[in-house]
């Protein structure tokens, strides 16, 4: 005896092989999706930006005369990469001679005058790049060297050269030592701020 399909049978069996070849289809986009992914090299984390450093020398110079307390001196530079700064405190004598030396450098060019007092600047922008300020005893210079000329820094460092000398009563060869111990001193404590800094990234990785 033969059973013939019924076409309802025949139906359902192309319903079935369509649902089968479908799975099929999606398991193996899956299967590739996941393959992919899993290849993919990570992208390495951005490294952070370095920061910026800037490097900076200053010292001082302080002579004392026991014989008259009144006479002591004492003189500050600090020359970085962006500026230069000069201050000085020192007897009252000392003021005219000192006001006759700024003058011949700077002239009364850009000069204000107040009292005892004399004001010497340069702007640009509306911002101040240079200031020398003089009273009785106490002197100070500004100047932002990103700024200003080349030529008007050197002028600027020359003059505060000259200026430590007739301050401090020292010759060139006295104030030379007393910078180049100044530079020393100043080269030592960097070497032992970087160890110290070696040191404490040693203990952070431990």
């Amino acid at each position: 005896m033969k059973f013939k399909k019924s076409k309802n049978g025949q139906d359902s069996i192309r319903i079935n092989t369509v649902k089968h070849n479908l799975y099929l289809s999606l398991f193996a986009i899956v299967f590739t999706a996941l393959s992919v992914a899993a290849q993919t090299t990570p992208e390495p984390p951005t490294p952070p930006e370095t920061p910026k450093t800037s490097s900076s020398k200053s010292y001082s110079v302080s002579v004392e005369n026991d014989d008259n307390e009144r006479q002591n001196s004492s003189v500050s530079v600090s020359v970085s990469d962006d500026s230069y700064k000069f201050r000085a405190r020192f007897h009252n004598s000392k003021t005219e001679g000192l006001k006759n030396m700024i003058m011949e450098s700077l002239s009364d060019q850009n000069l204000t005058v107040k009292g005892s007092t004399y004001l010497w600047t340069d702007a640009k922008s509306g911002d101040d790049i240079f200031e020398c300020k003089l009273s009785k005893g106490q002197l100070r210079i500004y100047l932002d060297t990103e700024v200003a000329s080349k030529d008007f820094t050197e002028d600027i460092k020359l003059l505060g050269e000259e200026l430590k000398y007739y301050i401090s009563g020292s010759s060139a060869k006295v104030a030379t030592r007393e910078l180049e111990k100044a530079e020393r001193e100043l080269g030592k404590a960097e070497r032992e701020l970087a160890r110290a800094k070696r040191e404490a990234k040693r203990a952070v990785k431990n």
